[in-house]
């Protein structure tokens, strides 16, 4: 089901009685307006849906069938930078009472497996007044709405009278313009005895609240945040973070499946790290599931990296080498692809199962208070061997054996102590394991199976260093970004210098595989009779990729080590 999109940017307001618009003939000709032209009134037929415990309205997001109107048919609505994102799908046939797979699938993330039903309904009788340019382009619409509303769940009935501004397609082009405008039209329908609405869409004010959203956290102690406190919020951004790139996931948007996987291992680095308040054994199962969603982004970003490889590289030999290979491209790029494509296709079939839903949850209850989580972040109070506080649910459960071990009069770690020890810990240990790279890899490929073997543990040597680089850098940027930021200068140097060690061992990583790859390859162009120059040409630039990289990662050790 083919759908469109449009940012939607207007303002609301509440209007008493049948007072009508104000004539605003001469508005907006600063942003092109030269006419003003009235439709015939009209009627809209909204129908809201959503989860029993109304998981979209929580995070801001409206899912409508409406009839009637140039615009009809299944409406989903989604927080923007400016204004908001309406996705449009047509109205189709069938039962209208139940939301298209195609709709759902957008908002899958938030809905997961919880049967969408009717949220509420919404009748309005419309009048719309036109700002046009020269052009008859839409400028800007002001929509004079009766509305008749009914809280589906609760039976209650809402009777109120608004008019909204809309910029349209033709509206102005920057920020400034369009705040300009919408402050101009503002005033003229103040001064016509509007006010501004106190809710911020028809569906929020027909359950009777002013706006959509989680309701406001309980307060949270008086005095400086516990480093349980500073840990629970940096996972908390992180889970967002899983939770916000999902739909492009979904969609295969460009670097989506990357930005998704590394949220995901930063995710488990963070709960491994932070030992002082994490329990361990409570968040073992989250990270092996973690750990297992990550394999499955890791075969559809391994072979994403390996068709972009292969045509960087055939695309070198051709300007090089004046070399143009259809054959290897089929064989190395079209093929590659098309796997790509199924192992896609195997992904979202993992992120609409339960498994992966519960997985949410789990982590969504190890911040939040009362969550569904049984594992989570000590409290405050747990860190110093009381029973966890704002962990909620999460309880006595979330406390680590090390904080219960701790004497009452043994003050918790402060947050900067937690982040500056958990990064000692990680920065050891990547240290342990980047020793003498340049002694890693023979200097060239074995042939006898003692030589394979050796050159096989030394692969697996690096790609452990690779690893624990990768968790240096993930503790360091935990700490010196978003919401978990206590430490400076010196933290987020470790971490540039991590990450350095980190794209050296993993562009080494991707040569070596791309090598073997093109290894495998050649073999059955040549037993299909193609031409195996271009095959040749690659290996030995993948070779010559992977020593440079692996120089390029001994610098970054040596850098590291003094960094630390």
């Amino acid at each position: 089901m083919a759908h469109t999109s449009q940012i939607e940017i207007e303002r609301k307001y509440a209007v008493e009685g049948d007072r009508a618009l104000p004539a605003l003939q001469g508005v907006g000709a600063g942003a092109g307006v030269v006419r003003v032209t009235s439709l015939e009134p009209f009627t809209l037929e909204a129908v809201y849906f959503d989860t029993a415990d109304a998981a979209l309205a929580r995070a801001r997001i409206a899912l409508r069938r409406r009839r009637g109107g140039h615009d009809e048919g299944w409406h989903v609505k989604l927080p923007a930078a400016e204004g908001r994102t309406e996705l449009q799908f047509p109205l189709g046939s069938g039962d209208s009472t139940a939301v298209p797979a195609e709709v759902a699938e957008v908002v899958r993330v938030h809905v997961r497996d919880h049967e969408l039903t009717p949220l509420a309904q919404v009748v309005t009788t419309r009048r719309v007044t036109e700002l046009l340019d020269a052009e008859g382009g839409l400028v800007a619409e002001i929509a004079d709405d009766a509305v008749q509303a009914t809280d589906a769940r609760q039976g209650t009935a809402r009777v109120w009278h608004e008019w909204e501004a809309e910029l349209g397609p033709a509206g102005p082009a920057t920020v400034e313009g369009r705040t300009a405008l919408l402050d101009e039209l503002e005033e003229h329908l103040l001064a016509a005895g509007a006010t501004v609405s106190p809710s911020v869409s028809k569906l929020a004010q027909a359950l009777g609240r002013t706006g959509l959203g989680a309701d406001a956290p309980a307060s949270s102690p008086t005095g400086a945040p516990t480093a349980a406190d500073t840990v629970r919020a940096g996972v908390a951004e992180l889970v967002a973070r899983l939770i916000e790139l999902d739909p492009a996931v979904r969609r295969d948007d460009e670097d989506a499946v990357h930005r998704f996987r590394t949220t995901v291992r930063r995710l488990r680095n963070v709960l491994a790290i932070h030992r002082g308040v994490v329990d361990q054994a409570a968040v073992a199962g989250i990270r092996d599931r973690l750990s297992r969603l990550g394999s499955v982004l890791g075969e559809v970003r391994d072979l994403e990296v390996r068709a972009e490889w292969a045509a960087r590289e055939l695309e070198a030999i051709a300007r090089e080498r004046g070399v143009d290979d259809a054959a290897a491209t089929r064989r190395l790029v079209e093929d590659t692809r098309a796997e790509h494509g199924e192992a896609h296709e195997r992904l979202v079939r993992v992120l609409g199962q339960g498994p992966y839903f519960r997985l949410l949850e789990e982590l969504e209850g190890l911040t939040a208070g009362g969550g569904t989580g049984s594992a989570g972040v000590a409290g405050g109070a747990a860190g110093a061997g009381g029973a966890a506080g704002a962990g909620g649910a999460a309880g006595a459960s979330a406390v680590s054996a090390d904080a219960a071990a701790r004497p009452a009069q043994v003050a918790a770690p402060s947050p900067k102590k937690e982040a500056k020890e958990a990064l000692h810990r990680t920065g050891r240990r990547a240290l342990a394991r980047a020793a003498r790279l340049r002694d890693a890899l023979p200097e060239s490929p074995g042939v006898e199976a003692s030589e394979l073997v050796a050159e096989a543990e030394a692969l697996g040597a690096l790609h452990d260093s690779r690893k624990a680089a990768r968790r240096l850098r993930h503790a360091a940027e935990f700490s010196t970004e978003g919401a978990a930021a206590v430490l400076g200068r010196a933290a987020v140097s470790v971490g540039e210098t991590a990450e350095e060690l980190q794209d050296a061992l993993g562009r080494h990583r991707d040569a070596s595989l791309f090598a073997e790859f093109v290894l495998l390859t050649s073999r059955r162009a040549e037993a299909a009779g193609e031409a195996s120059f271009t095959y040749g040409a690659l290996y030995q630039r993948s070779l010559d990729e992977a020593r440079r990289a692996l120089e390029q990662a001994e610098a970054a050790r040596k850098a590291l080590r003094r960094r630390l």
